[in-house]
């Protein structure tokens, strides 16, 4: 993780840590076009996901939901450390026995004196073991649904808590995506962010993470257009370069097209935030669905472009197509999204999850 902890240092000389927070709490104070004009960028031209970390990490769901704790004392403790990079915030959500549905958590929080007793298992975990903080998605005195579920922070040395390694990814890889284990671990009622009752508040933390996600894809794309033009320009067959044939062209017009979309949706869903940190469901959603298929079926077409040394560890591409699989899942599958987005659309409706 040292190269990481390198990357941070540089993003915080250069002033691109805590874009979108306010600047009470050391924050740049700025707005969501701002972060997804930076973080397109940083990882487009560095050719890693992993430069986008910074940014995320220190705007992203977990310091949005800080923001959304009902405590000036929470914000006031936590936002500091965090958008200066020298504390780590991890979203804890995913289970073992669940993912996208967030309304049947196991993790439970039971009131216990002037505190709260948390016992769970968390997988998925960007940046654990290492992060120092974790925003844990709970069930609160074990009421059932959505009614149920809040959000309480726990620091990495609070006896109880066990962080692992986790499993190995194929794709956005260079930062573990461990492990929480969380047994009769006690944290004080100040550190509970939100208890039941306000899952729908929680939830609009999340559309950060969707917009994340939305520039993820179009920097992944961005990505694998640059590189299939790069090859496809210096590479001859017959006596000529081959993007002097039609079907080669077309494809990067087709590239590009796709490229030129996302893009769009991803500046409107940046242009909704309310606070920066916040930007509507439908919009973020729209991005989201939009470039977490666009982004393998164009990484897909560059492959396909560098003919057999596109499937080689050789040329870069390999690992822009990995990545772009991992985010046709990280941070909502489409039919997850499909079903938020169809709420948004059809409100008088109630549509099954199943």
């Amino acid at each position: 993780m040292r190269h990481t902890a390198r990357s941070l240092s540089s993003l915080r000389d250069a002033g691109l840590l805590g874009l979108t927070i306010p600047k009470q709490y050391g924050g740049k104070g700025g707005n969501a076009l701002d972060y997804a004009l930076v973080v397109e960028e940083l990882i487009r031209t560095s050719r890693s996901w992993i430069l986008g970390e910074g940014p995320f990490a220190t705007t992203g769901p977990g310091p949005a939901m800080i923001m959304l704790a009902q405590d000036e004392r929470t914000r006031a403790k936590y936002l500091p450390p965090i958008v200066s990079g020298q504390m780590g915030c991890a979203i804890a959500l995913t289970e073992p026995n669940h993912g996208s549905d967030l309304t049947d958590l196991e993790t439970s929080a039971v009131a216990d004196g002037d505190g709260f007793v948390i016992n769970g298992h968390k997988r998925f975990i960007t940046g654990s073991p290492h992060n120092e903080l974790y925003a844990v998605f709970a069930r609160f005195d074990r009421l059932e649904g959505a009614h149920g579920i809040g959000c309480v922070l726990i620091e990495h040395n609070t006896p109880g808590c066990e962080l692992l390694r986790g499993v190995e990814w194929f794709g956005c890889r260079g930062m573990p995506h461990g492990e929480v284990i969380l047994t009769d671990c006690r944290i004080p009622k100040e550190n509970v962010v939100r208890s039941a009752g306000h899952f729908r508040e929680l939830m609009t933390g999340f559309n950060m993470e969707r917009l994340h996600n939305s520039i993820y894809s179009l920097a992944l794309a961005g990505i694998a257009y640059d590189e299939a033009l790069a090859y496809t320009e210096k590479r001859k067959t017959f006596g000529k370069d081959i993007i002097q044939y039609q079907s080669v062209y077309h494809d990067l017009v087709d590239m590009y097209l796709a490229i030129e979309v996302q893009r769009l949706l991803t500046w409107r869903a940046a242009a909704t935030a309310d606070q920066g940190v916040f930007p509507r469901v439908l919009e973020a959603s729209l991005a989201k669905l939009n470039g977490s298929q666009m982004a393998p079926q164009t990484t897909l077409t560059a492959v396909k472009l560098h003919g057999g040394d596109g499937v080689t560890m050789d040329f870069p591409i390999q690992a822009a197509l990995r990545d772009a699989v991992t985010a046709l899942v990280a941070g909502g599958a489409p039919a997850v999204l499909k079903n938020a987005i169809a709420s948004q659309l059809y409100p008088h409706r109630r549509f099954s999850q199943a």
